[in-house]
């Protein structure tokens, strides 16, 4: 989609841990709270909420949640954004096979926000250093402000 075409369709989805503890269970409600406030004001059309694991190994292509993350790390690469810290991969002991791997580890909350059916924005994110919360791309929504959709970074690069 060009810079001057408006979306057709906006539509959230919410990625939670299903093992949250109490506090992140609480904003895991505050931030649906607020998509639906955004759904009722029609900043957004439509959210849903999905459930994922903790972590997932990855050497395993086939679980989705490798691929939300290999879509989201898209989508940051040509923003100029960073996913880091906010998922990781360690070294795992797996107690089923008594090896050891390197597993991805997804945030307890992770939203990713869509126009058309093209992921413009996930959240939380880093850019030049700077951390960017689910809570504040509910604040651009709300206030009128676009998502940063991938390749709209002006990107240099040292010679």
């Amino acid at each position: 989609m060009s810079n001057t075409e408006c979306p057709q369709s906006r539509r959230a989805e919410l990625f939670v841990r299903a093992d949250l503890p109490t506090p992140s269970q609480k904003r895991r409600t505050a931030v649906e709270s607020r998509l639906q406030q955004l759904q009722c004001t029609g900043a957004i059309e439509t959210f849903e909420t999905t459930v994922w694991e903790k972590r997932v190994p990855v050497a395993d292509e086939g679980c989705p949640e490798r691929g939300r993350y290999e879509e989201f790390l898209e989508w940051a690469t040509e923003a100029g954004a960073s996913l880091a810290p906010f998922f990781d991969t360690r070294l795992c002991y797996s107690w089923e096979t008594g090896e050891k791997r390197t597993e991805l580890v997804m945030p307890a909350l992770c939203l990713a926000l869509y126009e058309d059916d093209e992921l413009v924005q996930a959240a939380p994110f880093a850019r030049g250093g700077t951390p960017h919360s689910i809570e504040e791309c509910l604040d651009d929504l709300e206030a009128g402000r676009a998502p940063m959709p991938a390749g709209a970074a002006n990107i240099s690069t040292a010679d």
